[in-house]
């Protein structure tokens, strides 16, 4: 993968990732699974969710607004802010 894509892999995936739209992420990741970027099967949709969730709360592109709203929904459905 070269830098350029690297970096529009990132943009993406950020974009993505920041709806919380568990469809566009998997469109998202069998794009780039195409690319060989990614191997393994995703996983269960809620599964799904909570890592988007997870991923902006260590997102250094997402704002602290965002990040408060990931982190008070992992609580509220019993899961934390780890990775």
């Amino acid at each position: 993968m070269t830098d350029k894509e690297f970096k529009k892999w990132i943009k993406e995936r950020d974009e993505i990732v920041k709806t919380y739209d568990v469809e566009k992420f998997k469109d998202f990741y069998k794009k780039w699974s195409k690319k060989g970027l990614y191997t393994l099967k995703l996983p269960a949709d809620n599964i799904i969710e909570i890592s988007m969730r997870k991923m902006v709360y260590h997102m250094t592109s997402a704002t602290e607004e965002q990040k408060k709203e990931a982190e008070k929904w992992l609580k509220e459905h019993g899961s934390s802010t780890e990775l």
